[in-house]
């Protein structure tokens, strides 16, 4: 009995300590004896509403870019965090198709990981590297507008 206050009383020491923020992580398993898989949480307000980011991710804004024109529009962002790039990976797969977006590409390459999406008449490509130097993991984010095929009939 008192085993149960002295946990309660430490789970509700860390709930005021942490506060009610977002988990950046969940472990999913459905064997109780398989290894814990790492599944991202998605940002709840990302930069932009029909791209996923994982929670602890953070826009670098002094590199990061974008712009809307005339129904078009060019993405150019690089988010750092410091969870796994194979996390990473997972999240995207799961989290860009309930934004409509198609995965078209993965890719694992010399330690890194490239998926490409589309959508309707955009592309996306995501590179997910190591941080460099400091460490942790770095997401490059490209989406564009793709023009729709016209085809000329000759005359």
């Amino acid at each position: 009995m008192a085993n149960r206050k002295i946990a309660g009383v430490v789970v509700a020491s860390l709930m005021l300590l942490g506060g009610c923020n977002e988990s950046a992580t969940v472990s999913t398993t459905s064997d109780p004896g398989a290894p814990m898989i790492l599944v991202l949480a998605p940002n709840h307000q990302p930069p932009i509403p029909d791209f996923p980011v994982p929670i602890g991710f953070k826009l670098d804004e002094k590199v990061s870019r974008d712009y809307a024109l005339a129904g078009a529009r060019l993405v150019d962002h690089i988010y750092k965090g410091s969870e796994n790039k194979l996390a990473v990976k997972r999240f995207y797969e799961r989290q860009m198709p309930i934004n409509r977006w198609t995965l078209t590409t993965a890719m694992f390459v010399q330690g890194d990981v490239m998926l490409d999406f589309e959508k309707e008449n955009e592309r996306c490509r995501v590179m997910i590297t190591d941080g460099g130097f400091w460490g942790g993991t770095k997401i490059k984010v490209r989406l564009w507008t793709s023009a729709p095929l016209t085809v000329i009939s000759p005359q």
